[in-house]
């Protein structure tokens, strides 16, 4: 277990204790169990946190700082001092100490660090995440600039609904919006009875510390240890029961005032800490609490060029595509995130829906491949080896689901496409981008409220992508998550600026490929003005019901699947993934648009006849689908095509041998009850039954199983020989 709960839980009574002075947690009574529940609940509070790490020297931060990575692992003392380049005694010393104060943890059950072994230390979990959002804070630097919405937004769910109910509002969780609770937080801050009346419910720690930071802090934030220092809450150093109940009493006078939002906590830019009373509630009323947001002016529709013509489940059409290409061809090796063989692309790119001049969009077959292996279309194929291979990568191939999928709806397969893409906890479709890189960002959060943002935009208008992105962002400076860090290159502006303009970014990527592809936006290319989009139904449908797709019309009863001439060119009327599926099999995809067009040729005939198709099954489908008899140029074509494929027919077999003294009647019937075929073999050993199995790989493991069963419940053991020498 990495949690905290689980590794308090190994410390002795001893450990606790000690622990306990460290933090300044007062232990009651004399059960472990209590004692366990109160320092977690204390550790787990960014406050005290940031009072543990002013106290830590600066080999213990380090340390802490290379554990709080996210890529980083348990390290050994050894591999620490390595990676920090620091002296080895420093190092362990350091490492010791904040094993005995809680802060780091020991893989395994061990409750000390041996001398002489090379234990592995990690941060619990819990930890690990506060000591993270401290570092984002310390490279944040000054946050008392910014606006309250921007700081009020970076909150949590559970911490902006306390927020709210202590300004007054009626909150019911989970069903308020962020974006309204913010808004009702910010209108009661403008008014000053109401800020009184927050001020006048302050404990009295709490108050002295608020008269400090407001008569210090009007030309901006006051020295966190002044500011404590003159409130009369200083805490001795010793590590003492006095220092317990003073720690104790500074812990709840700064929780008190920053849930209310009255104080709140920065870092200045060299490291040391502050406190600041934001402008809107220094100075209630006289600061704007809504910042302005962009006016989203919409465009002339005479100006807008008309966007390219897409099927409404392009992007389901488009895996199908890349699913029968893997299966007649197979698949190049993959590492995700990175770009695919430019050749493959180049091969894909006319047969895709969201194909371009000369490849796919960056990060388009990444994505698919990615959606396709988490529905189960695809699954990873044999380790990749070699030289130089990427432990990541992988050669995807067909799985056996491959059949049930077709078999679906393209409603049905796009919403599960949907279902693998909202979970994913990677930005699969912007990793392989060049303008941006973001790490530590809420991607699964950034998805779903994106979607909710969407919905409030005018469906029937044309708008600029870069207009609609930026509005968004500005209302929402918490939709990529509360802390996350990018780089841009486009660079940064101001600093209250710099966030905005980040997440604006990001929201124009994700519009331009996830919400494109997906069909819940349309866009076009306006000469000299930039990337126009226009927010489609399907939107509006997902932010009330993820799951939700639009229906195709119904198609008229008399139209014909497909249609056929006498070259072999296929003219597809009504698209299905199982019809694109079965002409893919025998036909070359030639175009999409208006209708989707494939060609008979030689090629393409073999390709399916060494597959496995016959030419009358062929000719059968064509006939059935097109409503009319195959025309007799295109009968004479196939015929001639296939007149001279020397193809040898062969059917797999099960050979039933019994060791024992009994009629072979027996088992030829059990045979025929479970509705397998039975040939007679002379020449087989001991007057054995070779039963016939169906055609097609995937039927006749089937039919094993089925005559596995069948001997089974008439009480014989099948056994498979597999070796010469066991006859």
């Amino acid at each position: 277990m990495r949690n905290l709960l689980g590794r308090l839980n190994t410390r002795s009574s001893d450990d606790l204790v000690r622990i306990a002075r460290f933090w300044q947690v007062s232990l009651p009574g004399t059960d472990r169990g209590r004692h366990v529940g109160a320092l977690y609940r204390v550790m787990t509070d960014i406050r005290a946190c940031r009072t543990a790490w002013s106290r830590f020297d600066s080999t213990s931060q380090d340390i802490i700082r290379m554990l709080a990575s996210s890529e980083a692992g348990p390290r050994t003392v050894a591999e620490m001092t390595e990676q920090l380049g620091l002296p080895g005694k420093s190092v362990r010393g350091a490492a010791v100490q904040l094993f005995r104060l809680g802060v780091v943890s020991i893989q395994g059950d061990n409750q000390e660090i041996p001398v002489g072994e090379s234990p592995r230390l990690f941060l619990p979990r819990e930890l690990g995440q506060y000591f993270r959002r401290i570092l984002d804070e310390i490279d944040a630097g000054d946050q008392s600039d910014e606006p309250l919405r921007t700081l009020l937004e970076a909150r949590d769910d559970a911490d902006l609904e306390e927020t709210a109910i202590l300004w007054g509002i009626k909150v019911i969780p989970g069903l308020r919006r962020r974006q309204e609770l913010v808004g009702d937080i910010l209108q009661q801050v403008s008014m000053k009875r109401q800020a009184d009346s927050v001020v006048e419910s302050l404990k009295r720690p709490a108050r002295a510390l608020w008269d400090v930071v407001r008569e210090q802090g009007a030309e901006g934030p006051v020295s966190f240890v002044e500011a404590v220092d003159a409130a009369g809450l200083t805490v001795p150093d010793a590590p003492d029961s006095r220092a317990v109940v003073a720690g104790t009493i500074l812990r709840d006078a700064l929780i008190d005032l920053e849930t209310s939002a009255l104080v709140l906590h920065t870092y200045l830019d060299d490291g040391s800490r502050a406190l600041f009373v934001p402008q809107e509630i220094l100075k209630p009323g006289t600061v704007a609490t809504a910042v302005p947001l962009r006016t989203l002016q919409p465009l002339d529709p005479q100006t807008v060029p008309e966007p390219e013509q897409l099927h409404p489940f392009a992007l389901a059409w488009d895996l199908l595509t890349v699913v029968r290409e893997l299966t007649d061809r197979g698949a190049p090796v993959w590492v995700p995130g990175e770009t695919l063989s430019l050749t493959w692309q180049r091969k894909l790119n006319r047969r895709l829906w969201f194909g371009r001049e000369e490849i796919p969009p960056d990060g388009y077959l990444g994505m698919l491949l990615y959606l396709a292996l988490g529905a189960g279309v695809l699954e990873p194929g044999p380790p990749v080896s070699g030289v130089g291979s990427d432990k990541n990568a992988v050669r995807p191939v067909p799985s056996s689901k491959v059949r049930h999928w077709r078999g679906r709806s393209f409603g049905q397969q796009t919403a599960a496409l949907r279902d693998v893409w909202l979970v994913a906890d990677q930005w699969i479709e912007g990793r392989e981008r060049e303008q941006i890189d973001v790490w530590g960002a809420d991607w699964q959060g950034f998805r779903r409220r994106l979607i909710g943002a969407l919905r409030e935009i005018e469906g029937d208008e044309w708008f600029l992508a870069s207009d609609v992105a930026g509005r968004i962002a500005e209302q929402n400076p918490g939709l990529i998550g509360s802390t996350f860090t990018a780089a841009s290159s486009r660079g940064g502006g101001r600093r209250g600026d710099a966030r905005t303009a980040v997440i604006a970014q990001i929201i124009e990527v994700e519009l331009q490929t996830a919400m494109h592809w997906l069909g819940f936006v349309e866009i076009t290319q306006i000469a000299k003005k930039g990337l126009a989009m226009r927010v489609t139904d399907a939107a509006r449908m997902a932010a009330g019901d993820a799951r939700a797709v639009p229906e195709l019309p119904e198609p008229a009863s008399d139209e014909p699947v497909l249609t056929v001439d006498d070259a072999g060119l296929i003219v597809l009327h009504r698209p299905a993934p199982v019809h694109i599926w079965s002409l893919t099999a025998f036909g070359d995809a030639e175009g999409l648009r208006p209708e989707a067009t494939y060609q008979l040729r030689p090629g393409s005939v073999g390709r399916a006849l060494a597959a496995g198709f016959d030419l009358e099954q062929i000719m059968t489908y064509l006939e059935h689908q097109g409503g009319k008899s195959v025309p007799n140029g295109l009968t004479h074509l196939l015929r001639e095509w296939t007149a001279g494929y020397k193809r040898v027919r062969m059917r797999r077999a099960a050979v039933l041998t019994p060791d024992f003294e009994t009629g072979i009647d027996e088992l030829r019937t059990i045979v025929k009850e479970a509705k397998l075929d039975v040939i007679d073999a002379g020449n087989v050993p001991q007057d054995g039954l070779v039963v016939l199995l169906p055609a097609t790989g995937e039927d006749s493991a089937t039919a094993e199983e089925t005559l596995q069963a069948a001997l089974r419940a008439a009480g014989y053991a099948g056994q498979w020989v597999t070796d010469k020498r066991t006859h």
